[in-house]
């Protein structure tokens, strides 16, 4: 009974902005509207009612942003000359077949093993930089953490829970020195202040007069690297 109501076309091809994408229309009987979605890369889904295959185009065509904004986010970030950041540094993504390396403007990376040789090189870089920087400006600070952990993450720079474990995140090896302190102070703060009140901010504007500037660094590069 349900094929009935459910049929699909056969998959075209359309071009947006220079971009070839396969496009797979499905036709739901007594739909009201037409759903979109990118799928995967270069392969676009849209549900309706039957409709032409003029308008099907021209719905896509009015989308052509919000397409290509969807494309974007599936991007293969260890394609060929894709950015690789380092202390702020970008860096070209180069291809080869054995472990990551670094040159004075590119990376070396085994593309079947990108995402495991990044980690792995942001974690080990992590390790050895960010327990010195920490010890730093514990003393300066005349603060204690518990205890200091590493987490990959995406969204979240570092914490520091009600016990004072601090965790920080590998990834920020990508930031600039100064972007990487500030994180660091961020987290000691939290031993005095578990909020983000005045007084907290206060705290570390003591340590960082400039940390304002330094925070809309970080988000401006979180941007450009997302």
């Amino acid at each position: 009974m349900f094929k009935k109501f459910l049929s699909s076309r056969p998959s075209e091809t359309i071009v947006l902005d220079g971009i070839t994408f396969s496009l797979e229309h499905t036709m739901r009987k007594n739909m009201k509207r037409m759903i979109l979605r990118v799928d995967k890369k270069n392969h676009i889904k849209l549900s309706s009612a039957k409709i032409s295959k003029k308008r099907l185009e021209n719905f896509v065509y009015d989308n052509r942003v919000w397409i290509l904004q969807q494309q974007a986010r599936l991007k293969d970030p260890y394609e060929l000359d894709s950015a690789f950041y380092y202390f702020g540094k970008n860096y070209r993504i180069k291809h080869h077949t054995k472990p990551l390396m670094m040159e004075s403007e590119s990376v070396l990376i085994d593309p079947d093993k990108a995402k495991i040789q990044s980690d792995s090189f942001y974690r080990s870089q992590a390790q050895q930089y960010l327990p010195n920087r920490l010890d730093y400006w514990k003393k300066i600070m005349d603060l204690e953490p518990s205890s200091l952990s590493f987490r990959l993450a995406k969204r979240r720079w570092g914490s520091c829970s009600s016990k004072g474990n601090i965790s920080l995140n590998p990834y920020m090896m990508k930031l600039h020195t100064e972007m990487i302190d500030y994180i660091i102070v961020h987290e000691l703060a939290h031993l005095v202040h578990l909020n983000h009140s005045k007084k907290f901010y206060a705290l570390i504007e003591s340590y960082i007069p400039n940390y304002k500037d330094i925070e809309n660094g970080i988000k401006d590069l979180s941007l450009e690297m997302a």
